[in-house]
């Protein structure tokens, strides 16, 4: 026919066309998607230092600056609040209890600036951290470009919806920080069959003495067979402690770790929902205190921490049993240490929903091992809930039809995405072994 000519040529046309298309459509969409959450949350994130979490960073930074001396001091509730308050012109809220007084090393960098200015900084630093922690986790699991978009940009855009981020920037917490030595950690796992594997424990460590974070890790580490790691993890902590306390005093050493330990166990305001652990939710149901739990299910503390020890016992050894952290698959080694970070946040005695950005490796080896899967159908929803489970806002699982009795329950969504995410893991650890046995 007369007309099939031009067709033909536009079809031609269109086929030359359409990976510049797609590529122009793609870049738009990241760009878009990054624009608008620098300007709804980083900007506002930077312009407001009076928050709780980013007042105790700066205060026990401005402390070791100015009187380093004074750090022994932090664990006084009244002391520290007055230095708080000196240090911001205005009373802002805080406590320093639970925390290693090395934590006044994150800000020490912008410690000489004003609140305004050490908060300006450290949310662009924070920022920064979150994107160089996935471009470190991209290239752990080989992600490719997605129509033209290196994979750091398109996974910083494919992020941003994710709610512990928002939540870390609006309180200015160091958990972007944390996310990045993390990173790290996966990385060197992903990508390190060999001696020098050890090296991931160097920001494990720095995890630890930093802010107590990755716990979990060590010994998992250690009873599957990555003593050396394990050893130089404590070794990296221990360079820290033998760095700061000729300034700070020995002391404060003992005494931190007994008061912290103290503070942890008996402190009735780690049961409500704004924690979002597995001990926090076992003391939610079993543990009454007239002002912060006056409605338990039955007051029976020892019950409580009887359920939480069995389920952290549960995980542990089931975890420790399936992984494979020296397989000769990326697969394998993906699904082990997402396994192993998944429960981080949950295990831990203290985890508010920013402390949720430390699943962020677990929560992506989820989504790329679901998309290589043979079972996609299934698996992307599956890996779907349980994201979703752990961006659910607090607003809505601290409300307080979902604070009393055995609705308590429904407080925890986090806690149950991160576990979902776990089992899911494990699960396809499993049968990628019975698998290979065949």
């Amino acid at each position: 026919m007369w007309h099939e000519g031009p067709l033909i040529a536009a079809g031609t046309i269109w086929r030359e066309l359409r990976p510049v298309v797609q590529g122009a459509v793609a870049w738009g969409a990241c760009t878009l998607s990054i624009a608008a959450f620098g300007a709804l949350v980083v900007i506002p994130a930077a312009r407001d230092p009076y928050t709780n979490g980013f007042a105790t960073l700066y205060a026990e930074s401005r402390i070791l600056f100015e009187d380093p001396g004074e750090l022994r001091r932090i664990y006084d509730d009244d002391w520290f609040q007055r230095r708080v308050d000196q240090a911001f012109g205005r009373h802002v809220a805080e406590t320093a209890q639970g925390q290693p007084p090395t934590m006044s090393l994150i800000l020490a960098a912008w410690a000489w600036l004003s609140p305004g200015g050490a908060r300006i900084a450290w949310i662009v630093t924070s920022t920064l951290l979150w994107v160089a922690g996935l471009a470190t986790l991209a290239g752990g699991l080989g992600l490719r470009p997605l129509r033209g978009v290196p994979p750091v940009i398109w996974l910083s855009a494919a992020t941003t919806p994710f709610r512990p981020l928002a939540e870390n920037l609006a309180r200015g917490q160091g958990y972007a920080m944390m996310f990045f030595l993390l990173s790290l950690v996966v990385r060197s796992v992903l990508r390190s069959r060999d001696r020098r594997a050890w090296i991931a424990g160097i920001p494990l460590g720095l995890m630890l003495i930093l802010k107590s974070a990755g716990l979990w890790l060590h010994p998992l580490f250690a009873v599957t067979g990555r003593w050396r790691l394990v050893a130089v993890a404590a070794a990296t902590a221990l360079a820290a402690v033998l760095l700061v306390s000729p300034l700070i005093g020995w002391r404060i050493w003992p005494f931190y770790l007994t008061h912290a330990l103290r503070w942890v166990a008996t402190e009735p305001s780690n049961h409500v929902s704004a924690y979002q652990t597995i001990q926090s939710l076992a003391g939610h149901l079993f543990v009454g205190d007239a002002t912060w739990n006056p409605a338990p299910v039955a007051d029976l503390p020892a019950l409580a921490w009887a359920l939480a020890a069995a389920v952290l016992a549960l995980i542990f050894v089931i975890s420790a049993r399936v992984v494979r952290l020296d397989s000769e698959s990326l697969e394998e080694r993906a699904l082990s240490i997402g396994l192993l970070v998944a429960p981080l946040v949950p295990v831990a005695p203290i985890g508010e929903g920013y402390h949720y950005l430390l699943l962020f490796p677990a929560i992506l080896v989820g989504w790329w091992w679901a998309f290589r899967s043979p079972a996609r159908a299934k698996n992307l929803p599956l890996v779907a809930v349980c994201t979703g489970l752990v961006c659910v806002p607090q607003r809505y699982y601290d409300a307080t039809a979902l604070q009393q009795g055995w609705a308590t329950l429904l407080a925890y969504p986090r806690v149950y995405g991160a576990i979902a995410l776990w089992g899911l893991l494990a699960r396809a650890l499993a049968a990628s072994r019975s698998y290979a046995s065949r």
